[in-house]
């Protein structure tokens, strides 16, 4: 009889991390420092609520998969917070390859990175970026994903750790309510349905990789069957023009919400990638075809963002 597989999820409780337990098939162990969240739809999950750097091996004897979503996710972190970024993303990478190198069967790590470690390569040569293209983080955040790429590479080849890493671009769809620009669609959704304005930096013809969370989880478990201690970059290959993305989601949601265009803040303009592009080939080249366009995408955005307010009232 075949066995079950065991995954453990950090940051389970997260946008990634939700939408991952509620994909998966096996035994799914979540890991969170934070309350369990009601978007988790399965009942059959194990939760251990504690942070990264206080896992076991007893935690991780089983388990065959390891999907490590748990991060920071802010630039400014850097302003007030300065060693937040190194202690979360690098520290706790570092101790959760500690536990797994001790393990009589290493699991995999399917590592969550970023985009933001090519920094604005994009811009300067105007070639789609690739894996293989130069890194250049412009943040501290950005700097410390690349570095934990890095220590996980070094302890595959150590410890004959199985890993993946996967580079994600702009993902989107339904989460928790976002209260500010990190979040940044669902931020201005919710802010376009009732009424308020919407202010984009510069003039907004910047240009991003837009990628729906269902594809991202679809991406995600080919890597998890094909990806075999490797770097992909995941994304649907598509770049939009920012302020595209926002017209499409005033149109959308019917809304009275006036655009208006505001400077670009000056920490944003030393940090902030302003335009990308990118060639997923390497992806394509293992079965993965993003299957939620654009308008899709925001149109089931809109719509879920919309019912939530009504189931509000």
């Amino acid at each position: 009889m075949k066995k079950n597989t065991t995954y453990l999820i950090t940051g389970g409780t997260g946008f990634i991390g939700t939408a991952l337990s509620n994909k998966l098939q096996g035994n799914i162990i979540i890991l969170s420092k934070r309350k369990v969240s009601n978007a988790v739809k399965k009942k059959n999950i194990k939760y251990l609520i504690k942070p990264v750097r206080k896992i076991t091996e007893k935690d991780l004897f089983n388990v065959d998969v390891i999907y490590h979503c748990a991060s920071t996710n802010d630039n400014y972190n850097v302003l007030s917070k300065p060693y937040l970024d190194v202690d979360t993303n690098v520290k706790e990478t570092i101790h959760l390859l500690e536990v797994c190198k001790n393990l009589p069967i290493k699991p995999k790590i399917i590592f969550l990175s970023t985009f933001f470690v090519y920094g604005n390569n994009y811009q300067k040569y105007r070639e789609r970026i690739t894996e293989e293209s130069p890194t250049d983080p412009l943040s501290l955040y950005s700097a410390s994903k690349l570095c934990a790429e890095s220590v996980i590479a070094l302890y595959g080849r150590l410890y004959k750790i199985p890993y993946v890493i996967a580079r994600l671009t702009n993902i989107y769809g339904p989460k928790d309510r976002a209260t500010d620009r990190k979040g940044v669609l669902n931020y201005f959704v919710q802010r376009s349905t009732v009424g308020k304005t919407l202010s984009v930096y510069g003039d907004g013809k910047f240009r991003r990789d837009y990628l729906h969370i269902d594809d991202l989880v679809d991406a995600l478990l080919i890597l998890e069957k094909k990806g075999n201690s490797e770097l992909f970059l995941v994304g649907s290959g598509e770049s939009t023009q920012f302020i595209e993305i926002i017209r499409k989601i005033h149109k959308l949601s019917a809304s009275k919400s006036n655009i208006v265009f505001i400077p670009i803040p000056e920490f944003h303009k030393v940090v902030g990638v302003f335009d990308f592009a990118c060639n997923i080939k390497k992806m394509r080249g293992i079965g993965f075809v993003p299957k939620i366009s654009t308008d899709i995408g925001l149109k089931k955005l809109v719509d879920g963002i919309q019912k939530s307010k009504i189931n509000e009232k």
